[in-house]
Formats: C-alpha cells, sequence, structure tokens
C-alpha cells in the first residue's frame, strides 16, 4: 500500500517506507555508477569487500549468498566471475571440507584499494544534516534493521566487540580474545573484522 499516495498520506508508518523504497532506488543508481568506473558490478563490489572484512573463518560462500540475500546458485555465480579475472581465490575449511572459505588474491586487494570512495556520495548527503537530527535518524534506521534482521530478511554483519558470544582478553598475547559461538581463541587482528553471526548483546 505504500505506492497508493491516499494512503500514504494519513500513514506515517507508509510514507517513511516510501522514502526507504527511494533512498534504495538511489542507493542503486549511485552504486552502480560507482562500480561502472572499475568495469565491476555493484554485487561484484560487495563480494570483493565481503572478501576483505570478514573474518577468514566465516568469510564463506554461504554467508556471502545470505549477506547479499540471494540463493547460494547465484552466490556462486557471482564468485566464479571473480575468480576467473582473479580477483577471489575459493579455498576448501580444514574443518569441515563441504565449506568453501573466500579470500582476495592480491590482484583482488588492488582492486579493494581503489573502492575507499565507494558510497562516499550517500556520506556526502548526510553530512548536511544536523547532528541532532542525526542522531535520532540512525536510532531509527537501527531499530528498522534490527526488525528486518530478526524477521530473516537482513543479515547484519559486524566486528566482535559488542556481541554476546565475545569475550575480549581471555587468551595470550597471541589470541587474546575468544568466540564462545564457535569456541576458539582470535587474535587481536581478527576480532576488527566483520562476523556474519553476530549477535548484540544489547537491543536496539
Amino acid at each position: 500500500m505504500i505506492f497508493d499516495p491516499q494512503y500514504r498520506k494519513d500513514n506515517r508508518s507508509a510514507r517513511i517506507g516510501m522514502a526507504l523504497f527511494r533512498m534504495s532506488q538511489a542507493i542503486k543508481k549511485v552504486t552502480q555508477a560507482e562500480s561502472d568506473t572499475l568495469g565491476l558490478s555493484p554485487v561484484q563490489v560487495q563480494a570483493l569487500l565481503f572478501a576483505a572484512h570478514t573474518r577468514s573463518d566465516v568469510a564463506t560462500v554461504g554467508n556471502f549468498a545470505n549477506t547479499i540475500g540471494t540463493t547460494h546458485v547465484t552466490a556462486v555465480k557471482i564468485l566464479n566471475g571473480l575468480v576467473r579475472r582473479g580477483l577471489i581465490h575459493k579455498s576448501q575449511k580444514a574443518e569441515d571440507r563441504r565449506v568453501t572459505l573466500l579470500s582476495l588474491t592480491s590482484k583482488g586487494r588492488a582492486v579493494v584499494n581503489k573502492l575507499d570512495n565507494w558510497g562516499h556520495l550517500l556520506e556526502e548527503a548526510l553530512q548536511s544534516i544536523p547532528e541532532e537530527l542525526l542522531t535520532h535518524f540512525e536510532i531509527g534506521l537501527g531499530s528498522i534493521i534490527s526488525t528486518l534482521q530478526k524477521k530473516g530478511h537482513l543479515v547484519v554483519s559486524e566486528p566482535c566487540t559488542g556481541c554476546i558470544h565475545f569475550l575480549p582478553n581471555t587468551g595470550d598475547i597471541t589470541a587474546p580474545h575468544y568466540c564462545k559461538m564457535i569456541q576458539k581463541y582470535l587474535t587481536h587482528e581478527a576480532s576488527l573484522q566483520e562476523c556474519p553471526e553476530h549477535t548484540p548483546s544489547f537491543k536496539v
């Protein structure tokens, strides 16, 4: 019903929903234009960023598929295209050879280094908004994202800090942190990368 202007007139949720939909269209257009300059599609850029910023033991094909909201088969097709271009490397997980891990090749890292400004137009669009308004906007968006995540429509990857499974500074100097979910100690560098299994220890 959000597409019905008369319905939106008396329904704030519908107006905000339509605003978010229009934003999604703009985001699609912006990211497409920025990806075109690299000769990649937006979803290929997402795959490279996923491999770059996701903790190595959870940078799997399945988690990538869930992150972008697609099927395993479609994810494999996207990734295979990047493998053929020499940007992504696939390997079997030692603990479970049915699981495929993703990592960047040296060529892939070089491309990721050019992605620092990918999405910068979105950031620029927000910079003119007063800080107080941005604070409320961030809280509101956080609630929407949390609801969509709980309903299974969205996967939110974040670093270890703030996750219910994370126990900081419980190990030795080489691997000081512990993850209760995978029952392993983590290096500090690994704890700073994103994890698709991140579960906030606080409610948004």
